[in-house]
């Protein structure tokens, strides 16, 4: 069940925006960032959970506790890379996509 806050949240959700819930796995702070590692729910009992790295201010939750949290949803192109196709040999190159999610705070 939804809480009254919980929908109140995701009514104001704008673009390039989400609010992602799930466990938090580590939280490690360097300079005055807090970055939260957070295991997602999966989808289904055959996929696999997905991890995601939200920046913040202050600290998001303790290690092993269930958080939600609105974030701004960003990233960047990474650094282009060659790939050889190991079926037929040929060259591509590639250039990774990086996700970024910095927490709305208040």
């Amino acid at each position: 069940m939804t809480s009254p806050a919980t929908e109140q949240t995701k009514n104001h959700i704008r673009q390039n925006q989400a609010l992602l819930a799930g466990r938090v796995n580590s939280v490690r702070k360097a300079d005055d960032t807090v970055y939260t590692e957070v295991t997602l729910p999966a989808p289904d009992q055959y996929s696999q959970p997905a991890a995601v790295e939200i920046r913040s201010r202050k600290r998001l939750g303790q290690v092993g506790e269930t958080i939600e949290v609105q974030v701004i949803c960003g990233g960047y192109r990474g650094k282009s890379f060659v790939y050889t196709d190991k079926d037929t040999g040929e060259r591509f190159t590639r250039r990774p996509v990086v996700n970024s999610y910095v927490a709305i705070e208040d």
